[in-house]
């Protein structure tokens, strides 16, 4: 028996190929740098943060039947990180991404390949509401069908749920599970798509957060890169600023966030002890070329506060 915190995280896992150029890009154009194989996707991104951050990690994932999805099944179980309830697909591919980095180590264009993610089917939710139900909060992800997210929110209205947004194209898949929400965590493209509302001044962002806190969400984070974080709870609305750190890679760092803002809530710490933790978690991840930081642990996030 364990008295770790557990969360539950329902989300993609894959292979990223990431390029980092060395000089500014051309496009149409052959760049010259250097390429990494790492193992991302943002649910295995932010599994893999809570383990390190010492939370009982159950991962509910989707697995083809290859090499490319051994290499990250091997990985968590090597991290013990629980895996058993996932899916595994033997008509799909496993899941990739792409990116390519700009010479300042910022993501200049992705391409992600994630089919195994479609139509996936009730029973992957139905046959796991008992375990899920026994977490302390459920993450969830816009990898995910928006049909699959409806229903894990539908069928489990008393669970704590906190969305990451993932992107500007995928975050709308969970428009219509906003008021189901604990927290919601995302960046300022994905706020103002999901809030219908546009940012003219820094002030704007608060407004969204309160949109999102009308709606019942309880908590809300709006990552605003090197502007810092709009936050929100019933009791106050704020815009944080963020230390400015060279980034060596900067996929992955929401998904240190959301583990940062998991760990406060589980803390009890106030909201802006907890957005200060994940700013931290999110600044240590992009020191490091991969998408998880292999070295993060509390008392690293703890050193590096500000």
């Amino acid at each position: 028996m364990t008295d770790k915190p557990k969360i539950t995280v329902i989300g993609a896992s894959n292979i990223d190929l990431i390029g980092f150029s060395k000089e500014k890009l051309i496009y149409k154009d052959a760049n010259i740098g250097t390429l990494e194989t790492i193992l991302g996707g943002v649910g295995r991104n932010i599994a893999e943060n809570l383990k390190h951050l010492d939370f009982n990690v159950e991962f509910l994932s989707v697995f083809a039947d290859d090499e490319f999805s051994k290499m990250i099944t091997d990985s968590c179980n090597n991290l013990e990180i629980s895996i058993m309830h996932s899916l595994i697909r033997k008509d799909r591919k496993s899941s990739f991404f792409m990116a390519i980095m700009d010479r300042f180590n910022d993501m200049a264009l992705g391409l992600s390949a994630m089919d195994i993610y479609d139509n996936i089917p009730d029973s992957f939710i139905l046959d796991n509401l008992e375990i899920i139900k026994q977490s302390d909060y459920c993450v969830i992800e816009t990898n995910l069908p928006t049909s699959i997210l409806e229903l894990v929110t539908e069928k489990l209205p008393d669970t704590r749920f906190a969305l990451e947004a993932v992107s500007a194209k995928k975050a709308l898949k969970a428009k219509s599970i906003l008021n189901r929400l604990y927290i919601l965590k995302c960046n300022a493209l994905e706020s103002e798509l999901l809030s219908n509302i546009k940012v003219e001044y820094e002030s704007d962002y608060e407004k969204i957060v309160e949109h999102f806190l009308e709606l019942g969400i309880k908590k809300v984070f709006i990552t605003l890169g090197i502007d810092g974080v709009a936050y929100g709870d019933e009791n106050e609305i704020y815009i944080g600023k963020n230390n400015i750190i060279t980034p060596v890679n900067t996929n992955g760092a929401g998904d240190a966030f959301m583990a940062g803002v998991l760990y406060g809530e589980t803390k009890g710490m106030e909201l802006y002890d907890t957005m200060q933790f994940a700013s931290s978690c999110a600044q240590i991840t992009i020191q490091h070329k991969n998408a998880v930081h292999p070295d993060i642990c509390v008392q690293m996030v703890l050193n590096n506060l500000p």
